[in-house]
């Protein structure tokens, strides 16, 4: 009987390469197996020496001499145990542990080359120097060789001998006619069971195939896919229908069959269709294409269906108090009060000139509140006419009137049903629907037009006027009861006129909404901020907006906007507030260069109002003095300057260079532009 000796490095991988010759010969060739690791004989008594690596048969000649035959195996990774490998994440890092550093890299290219190639490999192999440390190592074998670190080990299995290194063994024996039947028989038995494991696979991926045309065919869009060649790969019943195709396209050329999809926006039997092309990738590499197909009439009606229901759903609010922006005292006051009502369920009034933000109160009051996650629905009664305005707020049934939708509809205060529904311009409802809404008010119940069955509702309320209501009481142009109804908790906006100490900061704000990346003092003369700081503002915060955006639209590069640049519907006002800041001079001793127009301080050092002037005076007399002192100070002097209005004020200054603010003991500080201001102005006195 022939022999067989196998020196592997360690004891595992030479155990598994007797086990598959066994497999091969039947025992009909002693097969026996040393490990480097252990005493292996210098004089081996054998017919063949296999060596299980390069390294090996290099570590055993070198200290042995060999009369007999020998050869060194290829072995490759067993690709049926490699399932488990694919259920990591793609770029996941992981050690591969093998005996040596060549069976390391041997053992990373086979996988590579076996489609296991979206980890990232690091060799481990013993007296390595230095290796990254993971949670994760792969091992074809070498359990024993894995590091103490690793808390996931996946073994793969030892590597076998490939069909030619057998064959060569069988040549090399002299055995080539007796084995070769075996040998076939061996392969042949690996390569059906890897054929029914394919089988069993290929019905999974039939069944997930059926499932994937099934998601296609009931796509709203025409989709096709198509490999790097623009060759057809799979398409759905909706491209059947657009494309009008009668026979199986898979395989052909999609641009040769329809070439004006090539297009974004074509004609295609008489429908005009949008096209989106997109790209598709397998692990960052370019598979091919994925071309979406749709009717524009469709797109429309689903961008309709989108809006209709991003403007509906419950989270419909985009302001809260932070949203209000101001340090004047009244705007401070009214967003102290405004936080207490929003935890109550009362009735809100809000009363203010248009312009003013009674809808952003309003939805601040909303998301303050306890009804927060459910829907804000707002009706503005000066848009509906009369006719429509119970079936919008009430709702109505099937068959109600003549041209009722099919079903019926809910109405505005059903929509709103524990959340809350804003009144705007309930100034304007019409004087005859003010009992009916009053009712409704009262009894918190809602009857849709054509029902007789009232519907319970539980709703908070926010109406919002800009008239005077009581004026229009006394007008009977609105109902008194309906006015005490609704003005449980009056609130009252402020107009920007009574706020300006607010308009620096405001005009701030609404540059960077705009994207403009540069500060106030650089987008605007001074002489412009002094005018707006006395512009009378009849349109208000939504005015100050609409100039905002004018000015951003309009402005160059590198240029500041000029009193010129204004809006021509400001001339008026422009015209009389030159006229006055002309004549009003200012100035300390009897020098030219000291004697200075208000103008010409505008254009030079930045007219400030009474208010800047007063707490610039006081940085000037008591350095370091603070913003709690500034208001004790104005407390003793009776003037209206609360603590809120001082940090604005000092923001401002500070942000136009005239003092500088420091924490700690040193506090507020005048610079040499806040020094020359008061020293060329009224002094304190």
């Amino acid at each position: 009987m022939k022999k067989i000796s196998i020196i592997s490095l360690g004891d595992e991988t030479g155990k598994y390469l007797k086990i598959q010759l066994d497999d091969i010969f039947k025992k009909s060739i002693k097969v026996e197996y040393y490990s480097l690791n252990y005493n292996v004989p210098s004089i081996v008594n054998s017919d063949l020496i296999v060596f299980s690596s390069e390294d090996v048969a290099n570590i055993f000649l070198e200290k042995n001499s060999v009369t007999q035959k020998y050869i060194t195996v290829r072995r490759v990774i067993q690709h049926e145990l490699l399932d488990k490998l694919f259920t990591l994440k793609e770029g996941t890092h992981v050690l591969l542990v093998n005996d040596t550093q060549e069976t390391c890299e041997i053992s990373i290219k086979q996988l590579i080359g076996h489609g296991v190639d979206h980890l990232v490999y690091h060799p481990y192999y013993p007296d390595i120097e230095q290796y990254k440390k993971l949670p994760i190592a792969i091992t074809p074998g070498e359990e024993n060789l894995v590091p103490k670190e690793v808390d996931k080990l996946i073994n793969i299995g030892t590597r076998h001998t490939d069909a030619v290194s057998i064959m060569e063994i069988i040549i090399q024996l002299g055995e080539i006619e007796k084995y070769s039947d075996l040998l076939s028989s061996y392969s042949y038995r690996k390569i059906l069971e890897q054929y029914k494991k394919y089988i069993q696979i290929s019905n999974k991926s039939k069944k997930l195939t059926k499932i994937l045309q099934d998601i296609l065919d009931n796509s709203s869009e025409g989709i096709i896919y198509i490999n790097r060649k623009e060759e057809i790969l799979a398409y759905n019943k909706v491209c059947t229908d657009i494309l009008d195709i009668e026979d199986d396209i898979v395989g052909k050329n999609i641009y040769d069959l329809f070439p004006q999809i090539k297009e974004e926006l074509t004609i295609i039997n008489s429908s005009e269709i949008f096209v989106t092309t997109k790209k598709m990738y397998s692990k960052n590499e370019l598979v091919g294409y994925m071309i979406v197909l749709e009717n524009s009439e469709m797109v429309e009606k689903l961008d309709e269906e989108r809006r209709r229901k991003k403007k509906h759903n419950n989270r419909n609010t985009k302001y809260t108090f932070d949203s209000m922006i101001g340090y004047n005292d009244k705007i401070l006051k009214l967003k102290k009060l405004a936080k207490k009502v929003a935890k109550t369920n009362s009735t809100v009034l809000i009363q203010g000139e248009s312009g003013t933000g009674k809808e952003i109160l309003a939805q601040a009051l909303h998301n303050e509140s306890d009804r927060f996650e459910n829907k804000f629905i707002a009706i503005n009664f000066s848009a509906l006419s009369e006719n429509l305005l119970e079936s919008e707020l009430f709702g109505y049934e099937e068959g109600a009137f003549t041209g009722a939708q099919k079903g019926g509809k809910v109405g505005l205060f059903k929509k709103a049903h524990k959340g809350t529904i804003f009144l705007d311009e309930i100034g304007d409802a019409p004087y005859h629907f003010q009992r009916r809404l009053l009712r409704v008010l009262q009894e918190r119940e809602i009857t849709p037009v054509g029902s007789c069955e009232p519907i319970p509702i539980d709703v908070r309320v926010i109406a919002a006027t800009n008239r005077d209501l009581l004026e229009e009481v006394k007008n009977n142009r609105f109902r008194e009861d309906l006015f005490y109804r609704i003005n449980v908790m009056p609130l009252y906006t402020v107009n920007l006129r009574d706020r300006k100490d607010d308009i620096h900061t405001l005009i701030s704000y609404f540059l960077y909404k705009q994207k403009v990346q540069i500060s106030l003092e650089q987008f605007l003369e001074e002489e412009v901020i002094s005018f707006l700081y006395h512009y009378n503002w009849p349109g208000n915060i939504r005015e100050l907006i609409n100039i905002t955006e004018f000015l951003v639209n309009i402005k160059e590069d590198n240029i500041k906007i000029k009193l010129d640049d204004l809006p021509r519907y400001m001339m008026r006002y422009k015209e009389n507030y030159l006229l006055d800041v002309s004549n009003y001079k200012i100035g300390v001793n009897n020098d030219d260069e000291d004697n200075i127009t208000i103008n010409e301080l505008i254009k030079t050092e930045n007219y400030l109002n009474d208010d800047e002037i007063w707490v610039l005076q006081n940085v000037y007399y008591s350095i370091g003095i603070g913003r709690r002192a500034l208001t004790q100070l104005a407390i003793e002097e009776c003037i209206e300057l609360g603590e809120g209005k001082i940090r604005g004020i000092l923001n401002r200054l500070n942000e136009r260079r005239y003092i500088e603010i420091n924490k700690g003991a040193k506090g507020t500080k005048i610079t040499d532009k806040g020094i020359r201001y008061i020293e060329n102005g009224t002094k304190k006195g």
